[in-house]
């Protein structure tokens, strides 16, 4: 898949929050892809925790464990249970293990893992993570939109592997398995605590701007739904005209304001 980008989340909790993320920049189900352990091996962790279980969604019951609502819509979208290794795929991903053969990686989970673009030094920390719980979100960036996506999946990603970017993997994360070699080079999770609030602060500020576009459309429109006549048609236009232009220029002092905050801060708090 071109410009595939994947993190792997050490909690359900950031892969749900990574895939609600990805929703909210445009990205539909059928364009995310989830690897997590099959139903019986999350039935576990669920006693493990305490947590409940679901029933088992969409594939006959094969799909479930304890997973939320996010996760639990996207394995129902379509979802390959891999033989041998224990693990289920669902999205664009599950298609492609399908068409290929799912039980051909039975015992080679790492070398589909790097025909999935993930580096050979860190697949095993993939493995690993995802036999001990872990979930792999996978999603194939629209042209343009690599920097995005790749926010957004190395907020929260404790190994993280991507389109035309350096991969990593937290160094928290590799200490625990010394039996591992590490990577030439191991990087906190989205870089630095203050690197994800930077980033946190661009979403936020790409979040404003959207609400204030919206709410320019609705006054637009509920300016038009007045119109009577030609005379209020050619008034409501300089409004709207004037109201959009005022928005937009909010919405660009917003973002440059936002990146000179950032920008000072990544000098003073590398």
């Amino acid at each position: 898949m071109a410009n595939l980008i994947t993190g792997l989340f050490d909690t359900e909790q950031a892969a749900e929050n990574a895939v609600s993320q990805l929703k909210q920049i445009g990205y539909g189900e059928n364009e995310i892809s989830i690897v997590m352990k099959d139903r019986n091996a999350a039935e576990n962790l669920a006693v493990e925790t305490g947590s409940r279980t679901m029933e088992g969604v969409g594939t006959g019951g094969v799909i479930g464990g304890a997973v939320g609502a996010v996760l639990a819509g996207l394995l129902a979208v379509g979802t390959v249970a891999i033989p041998g290794v224990g693990l289920l795929a669902a999205g664009p991903l599950a298609a492609m293990l399908a068409g290929a053969g799912a039980g051909g990686i039975a015992g080679s989970l790492i070398g589909w893992l790097a025909s999935a673009g993930i580096p050979e030094d860190v697949a095993p920390y993939y493995e690993r993570g995802l036999a001990e719980g872990g979930i792999v979100v996978a999603v194939a960036a629209h042209s343009g939109d690599e920097s995005r996506v790749q926010q957004i999946l190395q907020g929260g990603a404790v190994a993280y592997a991507g389109y035309n970017t350096p991969s990593y993997v937290s160094p928290n994360y590799a200490s625990r398995y010394s039996d591992i070699t590490p990577p030439a080079k191991t990087y906190d999770t989205y870089g630095t605590t203050n690197e994800a609030q930077r980033a946190a602060n661009s979403m936020g500020a790409e979040q404003r701007s959207a609400m204030r576009t919206e709410a320019a459309h609705e006054r637009e429109a509920h300016r038009e739904a007045g119109d009577r006549n030609i005379v209020d048609d050619a008034v409501t236009a300089v409004e709207n005209t004037y109201d959009n232009t005022v928005t937009a220029v909010k919405n660009q002092s917003d973002k440059v304001a936002t990146g000179t905050e950032n920008t000072v801060d990544r000098v003073n708090n590398p």
